[in-house]
C-alpha cells in the first residue's frame, strides 16, 4: 500500500489516476492542504476560478474520504521534525508512511530526499 501526501494527491487527481488515490492511504491533514493548494491555485496564483476551486474541492474531498486514514504518533513526528528540519506537517506523512510500514508518495523535492533514507519512496510520475 501507498502512503500520499498532500503534493502526490493533488498531482495524481490532475492526472485523473483517481483509482491510485482510492488505493492508497493518507493522514487527515491532507484534506486541510488539499483546501489550501486550491485556495492558493485560486487566490494568489490565478490558476482556478473559484468556481473550479470548488467543484474540485468537492471531488478531492470525497477522493481523501474513501482512502485509508493513518494517523501518525505526534511524538515521533515532533522528533523527525526537529531532527530532519521538516516542517511538522511533512513529518506526519512521512513518520506515518514508516509506522504503517507503506510506500511513502510525495512530489515535495525536500520530503522526498529525506524520506529515501528512510522508508521506500516514491514521486507521483513514478506510479
Amino acid at each position: 500500500m501507498n502512503l500520499l501526501d498532500a503534493s502526490a494527491i493533488f498531482n495524481l487527481f490532475q492526472s485523473g489516476e483517481y483509482s491510485v488515490l482510492i488505493a492508497g492511504a493518507t493522514i487527515p491533514l491532507a484534506r486541510y492542504e488539499i483546501g489550501n493548494i486550491l485556495w492558493k491555485n485560486n487566490k494568489i496564483r490565478n490558476r482556478i476560478s473559484k468556481r473550479e476551486a470548488i467543484e474540485s474541492g468537492a471531488v478531492l474531498f470525497e477522493l481523501i474520504d474513501s482512502m485509508e486514514q493513518v494517523v501518525p504518533s505526534p511524538d515521533s513526528v515532533l522528533r523527525l521534525s526537529l531532527e530532519e528540519g521538516l516542517t511538522f506537517y511533512d513529518s506526519s506523512y512521512l513518520i506515518s508512511a514508516i509506522e504503517s510500514g507503506y510506500d511513502f508518495i510525495t512530489d515535495d523535492v525536500k520530503l522526498y530526499n529525506i524520506a529515501v533514507t528512510k522508508v521506500p519512496t516514491q514521486k507521483s510520475s513514478d506510479l
